[in-house]
């Protein structure tokens, strides 16, 4: 039985989460995970190319088969355009994947059991379903909200029953 490779990301123009899970068997592992910092005082296009590169870094480190990301949203009309910039180089970038794409309130829903859980339950259902030592210690929200998409992923596709 060999293990299957889920990414799930946060994107953002500044601080994009990323996490990858393995899935085997009905065992479901954090890999690695982290964050992709980018310096808010370089133009769109600088911080565009960091965030194609560390995504290119992580596919070639592993054989990623499945991608998702947490739908975006914002209030404000430049920063949603802001936003769906990054939003476009992960599509771009995931497509062969068949990026899919969750709302924040179906990935709450699906991890906790409420669509209305708040970044700390969040974050201690993550800790719990991926077994994380006590002394693990999320980056930022951006982190834990990709674990979130990526365990919404295998949970959505029923990776766990349909293991290779």
């Amino acid at each position: 039985m060999t293990e299957i490779f889920v990414l799930g990301l946060d994107v953002s123009m500044n601080s994009t989460g990323w996490a990858v899970l393995g899935v085997k068997g009905e065992a479901v592992r954090l890999i690695d995970s982290g964050i992709v910092k980018a310096n808010t005082k370089k133009a769109h296009g600088e911080r565009l190319t960091k965030q194609r590169e560390n995504f290119e870094q992580i596919l070639n480190e592993y054989p990623i088969e499945y991608a998702a990301r947490e739908a975006g949203f914002s209030q404000h009309k430049k920063a949603t355009q802001v936003l769906f910039k990054a939003y476009g180089v992960a599509e771009e970038y995931f497509s062969k994947m068949g990026l899919v794409e969750y709302a924040a309130s179906t990935i709450k829903k699906v991890v906790t059991g409420s669509g209305r859980a708040s970044k700390t339950e969040l974050q201690q259902a993550i800790e719990v379903e991926l077994n994380l030592p006590d002394d693990f210690e999320f980056k930022s929200d951006d982190e834990s909200d990709a674990m979130g998409v990526a365990l919404t992923l295998i949970e959505k596709k029923k990776l766990r029953k349909g293991a290779k």
